[in-house]
């Protein structure tokens, strides 16, 4: 989901901190604060070329609803030893805002991303609890400097009113799958325009046995410019049809379904992955289940079909879930990595995670076999939530791991002229889980990760908060 950053404000990383007041210093983990009266989760992170960094997640405000809020740092000065500015928490999305009516609201799920022009989109789904209207998917955009790139002194967020974001769309169908809309932005200097993908749900029929479902995916193409209040959809095209997903009703998945993740090539192409799984005889299938997760890439004007690959799991009939991708403008190869999760048909069955790396030829059709990038299984099979993310100088790779009495969020990186390391990215916290991460690369060969996650609360251990942390690579 994330793209690298390339820097144009930081000169260079002082491990000891200025004496200028900063809300947060590099290698300093930060809780975020919250809107909502409980927990916090479901982070993403995303980084402008100014180093400027917003943290968008979902919340919990009442017994049933939720809400999207945002938390936003930027530099103060030019070098990192003089930290950051943490600015109020907003919110994005409430229920309050009753589109449905009283009670009915919820809004879950985000993603966000800088376009290049130094601003931020953000993308959540809205949904009616009372199952008698029809989804929506709205948005904002976040500015954080103005045309000449000068921090304000209080945040922008465009919307036609706090709580609320402009209508992306609001004819799909999330289905049992639920909206999980994701961002592919722009990154050419000064762009203001980015794909939105999403799922919407053709079919669902329930057996005795087996669930049964369809899903296309949708990509609208949106431009968004400074002073707008808000965007012009440009396209909207369904990209892929008949994608099933399919459940024994014995053991059935709860949460989202066909999660797509997608950025943007090097020639400005939709790449995007999202998970199957296929029953007999859906779709004319017979024989065993298959799961697996499917790579597409689109050309950039027209959106026709370049490139499709498959990959499966270490069984046929196991689920392959929650694929991410990552890829970089700025390195040599028009490369994208990918990781994804393996898991057994029962859901209490091992956890499992793979990382594969694909080269595509920039204009034309056509790739390299996929390459595999090792992961160490060596601890047993307990990973989870595997995600990725790339820069011009640096590939990171990151898992929630489950141990006997808790969790890591064991990552592994490797930088130019330097052995693979791996590191645990969290180890004050007890339970990280569900890591979002970008890659800011310095001056020289030193990169910095950017890195979201839960953990428990300060407050209420029971409870997770959203935790954020800028490390050295």
């Amino acid at each position: 989901m994330m793209q690298f950053i390339t820097p144009v404000l930081v000169a260079l990383l002082i491990s000891l901190h200025a004496s200028a007041q900063a809300d947060y210093y590099v290698e300093d983990t930060l809780e975020l604060d919250t809107v909502g009266s409980s927990e916090a989760d479901h982070s993403i992170i995303a980084v402008n070329s100014f180093g400027d960094v917003i943290i968008v997640n979902h919340t919990t405000v009442g017994s049933h609803s939720k809400a999207v809020e945002v938390n936003i740092l930027a530099p103060l000065g030019s070098s990192l030893a003089d930290g950051f500015k943490l600015f109020n928490t907003e919110l994005l999305g409430h229920p309050n805002i009753q589109v449905f009516g009283v009670g009915n609201d919820t809004c879950i799920k985000p993603d966000a991303e800088a376009l290049g022009d130094g601003t931020f989109l953000a993308v959540w789904s809205r949904h009616d609890l009372s199952g008698t209207r029809t989804s929506q998917i709205e948005a904002c955009k976040i500015i954080t400097r103005d045309s000449s790139g000068n921090l304000l002194p209080q945040i922008q967020i465009i919307a036609p009113q706090p709580g609320e974001g402009v209508i992306i769309d609001n004819t799909a169908i999330p289905g049992e799958a639920g909206f999980m809309p994701d961002i592919a932005a722009f990154h050419n200097s000064g762009s203001t325009s980015a794909f939105v993908v999403f799922a919407h749900e053709d079919g669902m029929l329930r057996g005795s046995t087996n669930t049964f479902r369809d899903y296309s995916l949708i990509a609208k193409r949106i431009d968004w410019p400074r002073g707008s209040s808000s965007p012009s959809i440009l396209s909207a095209t369904t990209i892929e049809t008949d994608i099933p997903f399919d459940n024994q009703n014995s053991m059935p998945y709860s949460g989202g379904m066909v999660l797509p993740d997608a950025v943007l090539d090097d020639g400005g192409n939709l790449t995007v992955v999202y998970e199957s799984y296929l029953i007999a005889p859906h779709n004319w299938h017979f024989g065993p289940a298959i799961g697996s997760i499917q790579l597409r890439r689109y050309s950039q004007q027209s959106l026709a079909l370049l490139d499709e690959i498959e990959f499966r799991g270490h069984h046929q009939n196991s689920h392959q879930r929650r694929p991410m991708i990552a890829t970089s403008n700025d390195d040599a190869r028009n490369l994208v990595s990918i990781g994804w999760n393996d898991f057994g048909i029962s859901t209490v069955s091992s956890h499992r995670v793979h990382f594969r790396g694909v080269d595509f030829n920039t204009s034309t059709a056509g790739h390299n076999p996929p390459q595999v990038v090792p992961w160490d299984e060596t601890f047993g099979i307990a990973d989870d939530l595997a995600n990725v993310a790339m820069s011009g100088q640096a590939k990171l790779i990151m898992v929630s791991r489950r141990l006997a009495n808790s969790n890591l969020l064991m990552g592994r990186f490797k930088l130019p002229q330097q052995p693979v390391s791996y590191k645990d990215f969290a180890p004050a916290n007890n339970h990280p889980w569900r890591p979002a991460m970008a890659i800011y690369d310095l001056p020289s060969s030193r990169s910095l990760s950017y890195l979201s996650y839960e953990g428990p609360s300060s407050s209420n251990p029971l409870l997770y908060s959203i935790y954020f942390t800028i490390q050295e690579l």
